[in-house]
């Protein structure tokens, strides 16, 4: 489980900053030093002692029924989990007690020992040479190995010690064999994996491995396979091979499955398919054989798929693997080096901040309450175990800073303060106010209060009532509450763009169909690249989301201004100059006639219904000359209606009003165009989840699509533009075509955006005799951001995106609180219920609330 703690509620608890009431008492001790936070020079400070019952009261539409660290598959499950918990690490804001160097208190964070007792000590060279079990590589220097002293102070609820012993035996149960624990593949799938894990998790198991795990590099080539007598292809080990028609394979982003793909329209129904899915069982695996083989091949390696090499069918490969048995926990790279110390032993290198990321969650169970509440339920079939373990408040143990004390199934659950927790008496919990200047504790918040609320109209009335304390706006509620000073936006990660149709084919085939009327349709235009840049600058994105996406905001760039570049100070793309520049180039700002960078990209706002017309004209000559329409009454308007169909996962009143204001607001900006009153938004059929296949292969005309996630990385999100797997444009453009020079370290290198985009992500790329690698720690972060910005630039000026808008929430959280910072913060959000200071005790809110009849006003 990696969570961050200081996220809790972030997104629903976002408030205005008011000046607290509660009264004060001065409490003399010492504090951390400014820049030396966790170690020994210590600091005196007088923390401010805040008395009274203040309760936070909370709502859900789904109660959470099982909260046990090992089993929890949702968030809903999860809930309870922030509170009863602690990571080895935290993340707090920054303040004169938790520096960050160069950033103003509360602009970053840093990341402090929670449950541990100091930051990781890497040990990758003892450990090589002292437990060479582990398969250290003779090469590697460090990464591999690190040793974590533990806090001593920690204990569960009922004040027994945590200690080395708890850590240890907490996962061997998490990973073991019999239990088959969900959260287990946290340890050993992905970026932190412990040594020997999944081995010992899986003992005697048959499961298929794809062949790549981490889709850049494949377990076995194709070379190394081994055909059979009966033709089928095995690896060295005699491991049946298959080809996954329904597996996410990472190396095609891991979001579709090449059945996915074919439906489509992808993959060309010319016997490729049919030979495929004759040889697959009833899960989609298809023996590797040269016929096979030579089936999908005929896909990847065609034009449509990028001309893959028949090596790279490897990566569509899954083998059949048997776990080996009788594994003792002694193979896995986690073990106890001193009472309070563990050392953990990794298969992949970490280093730094990726690390401590990891290790903000724990998998810490109280293993002699864990171990009652375990079942073995035996039949012909074999044994199944369960689990009662966290799914009441007698099988409950905590060792964060709240415990449970009432839980009621589908009704609610109530905490207090574990008053066992050391972070109410220690001095790293502690905080400098930015309004007042005095140190408080974190974790003002005596108890929670968790109802389960089904109608979101119930919480509202709840809300106005002052019986909850926080409530998230629906689209009713915008025009009603938006401005008020006690809702708060949000950002999102996802940007949205206009995509439009470019899939030339396609287009031609279905305006070949029977009923398709070219003499008032048309399809094609919207494929010119002077119909995009006219698009682009024809909607007031303004008017779009104040009318039609209140909780959102305008969109400019690729990239969010949720995304993180620098994760150890927080720095966003969208806040350097880089990224910056790249919006003024785009948008053709001249910066000279601004006071600062920042004024010329405030002044951007992606509408500009003069040179809208413009290009709308432009379009207009191209598409007479390509033959896309016509004008045969020499009116300079079109004859043809270009009309975009909207590819819907579902049809809703609100999709149709916003098309039919979409129509509205393009064909207000063509007036006096050739195109005046001849471009026309509509819905397709339902397609659910296909909605973004079908646009992809051209089927449908246009959507607002987007991506979301990698928020700290958008080195990687970049991919998504220039890697056929993920782009919404693959069908009509490549990568491949576009070359970018760049001078770095005063070398100038030319490369195509796809091995630029490879570059930056960690891989080899040759260019002549030379080969570059731009990954994280291969070169400067300058260099990288400068990849980076020149990539989105040219992406950009391909016109395929028309960035729209960037997602967002609003919410109110109720006058009884506000947060110490009222800013967001990407990582940090506004810092949850560590950070919630109130402006009333229990007893002076229900006196307040009385006082105003019953019913508040926002």
């Amino acid at each position: 489980m990696k969570k961050l703690l200081a996220l809790l509620l972030a997104v629903t608890m976002v408030v205005a900053v008011f000046a607290g009431c509660q009264e004060a008492k001065p409490n003399t001790t010492t504090g951390p030093n400014a820049t030396d936070p966790t170690g020994d020079n210590k600091v005196e400070i007088t923390i401010e002692e805040v008395n009274g019952d203040f309760t936070y009261t909370d709502w859900v539409t789904t109660l959470s029924a099982n909260w046990n660290p090992h089993t929890y598959e949702t968030s809903d499950q999860s809930y309870p989990i922030d509170f009863l918990s602690a990571g080895l690490y935290t993340f707090m804001f920054n303040d004169e007690l938790h520096v960050v160097e160069g950033k103003e208190a509360y602009e970053g964070y840093i990341i402090v020992p929670e449950m541990a007792a100091a930051m990781p000590v890497d040990v990758t060279e003892a450990i090589k040479a002292s437990h060479p079990q582990f398969g250290i590589s003779e090469t590697a220097t460090e990464g591999y190995a690190y040793k974590i002293a533990l806090n001593t102070n920690a204990c569960w609820e009922d004040g027994t010690p945590i200690t080395a012993d708890d850590y240890i035996e907490s996962m061997k149960r998490l990973l073991d064999p019999k239990l088959k624990n969900y959260r287990a593949n946290g340890y050993y799938e992905g970026s932190f994996d412990i040594t020997g894990a999944e081995e010992y998790a899986n003992q005697g198991a048959v499961v298929k491995k794809n062949n790549s795990a981490d889709g850049d590099t494949m377990s076995y080539e194709i070379a190394d396979l081994v055909k059979g007598d009966d033709g089928v292809y095995t690896t060295p080990e005699g491991y049946k091979c298959y080809f996954g028609l329904n597996v996410k394979y990472k190396w095609m982003g891991g979001s579709n499955a090449l059945s996915a793909y074919y439906g489509a329209g992808y993959i060309p129904d010319d016997g490729c398919w049919a030979i495929l899915s004759a040889a697959a069982d009833e899960e989609g695996y298809v023996p590797v054989t040269d016929e096979t083989m030579a089936a999908l091949h005929l896909f990847t390696g065609s034009d449509i798929w990028g001309n893959e090499p028949v090596e790279q069918l490897g990566y569509y490969i899954s083998y059949d693997y048997t776990y080996a048995t009788g594994l003792d926990f002694s193979t896995v790279g986690l073990f106890k080096s001193g009472d309070y110390e563990i050392t953990i032993v990794l298969d992949k290198s970490l280093i730094g901040f990726t690390l401590w990321y990891n290790l903000t969650g724990n998998w810490l169970v109280k293993t002699d309450l864990y171990d009652e509440c375990l079942k073995e339920t035996v039949s012909e079939t074999g044994s199944v175990w369960t689990s009662t373990y966290n799914t009441s408040v007698e099988t409950t143990c905590s060792y964060g800073p709240y415990k449970m004390t009432d839980y009621q199934t589908d009704k609610g659950m109530h905490f207090v303060k574990n008053d066992k927790w050391y972070g109410y008496s220690d001095d790293v919990h502690v905080y400098k106010d930015p309004e007042d200047g005095k140190y408080y504790r974190m974790y003002q918040t005596t108890e929670i209060d968790c109802q389960v609320v089904a109608e979101v109209a119930t919480a509202k009335m709840m809300f106005l009532k002052g019986e909850l304390m926080q409530y998230g706006l629906q689209s009713e509620d915008f025009n009603t509450y938006r401005y008020s000073e006690y809702c708060h936006f949000t950002p999102g990660q996802a940007t949205f763009f206009l995509l439009l149709n470019g899939h030339m084919d396609t287009i031609q085939e279905r305006e070949a169909a029977a009923d398709f009327d070219k003499n008032t349709t048309d399809l094609e235009t919207m494929t010119l690249i002077s119909f995009h840049r006219a698009m682009g600058l024809a909607f007031d994105k303004a008017e779009f989301v104040e009318t039609q996406s209140p909780a959102d905001s305008v969109g400019m760039g690729l990239i969010g201004g949720a995304y993180i570049y620098d994760a150890e100070t927080g720095a966003t793309y969208r806040g350097t100059d880089e990224a910056k520049k790249v919006l003024c180039e785009v948008y053709g700002v001249d910066v000279t006639k601004f006071a600062t960078l920042d004024d010329a990209v405030a002044s951007i706002t992606g509408y500009d219904p003069v040179q809208a017309k413009e290009w709308f004209e432009v379009a207009f000559e191209e598409a007479i000359e390509a033959g896309f329409i016509t004008d045969n009454d020499g009116d300079g308007i079109s004859d043809q209606t270009v009309t975009l169909t909207y590819s819907a996962s579902a049809v809703s009143e609100k999709l149709e009003k916003r098309l039919d204001y979409m129509t509205e607001a393009v064909n207000r900006t063509t007036e006096g165009t050739p195109f005046e009153g001849k471009i026309k938004f509509i819905a397709s059929a339902p397609l659910g989840g296909e909605w973004a296949n079908q646009f992809k292969g051209g089927l449908t005309d246009t959507c607002l699509g987007g991506w979301t996630g990698s928020m700290m990385d958008p080195f990687g999100l970049i991919e998504v533009y220039t890697n056929p797997t993920y782009q919404y444009d693959a069908q009509w453009w490549d990568s491949t075509s576009v070359e970018m020079t760049l001078t770095l370290d005063g070398e100038e290198i030319t490369m195509n955006l796809s091995e630029w985009t490879l570059a930056l992500n960690g891989n080899e790329v040759p260019v002549g005799d030379k080969v570059y690698n731009f990954g994280e720690g291969q070169t400067s972060a300058d260099n990288r951001l400068a990849i980076l910005a020149g990539i989105e630039k040219e992406v950009l000026l391909t016109y395929n995106y028309l960035p729209f808008l960037e997602e967002g929430s609003m919410a109110l959280l109720s006058m009884k609180a506000y947060y110490v910072i009222e800013d967001y913060n990407p990582v940090m959000g506004r810092g949850g219920i560590t950070y919630l200071k109130y402006n009333y005790t229990d007893a002076e809110w229900d006196a307040y609330v009385a006082e105003q009849g019953g019913e508040l006003s926002y």
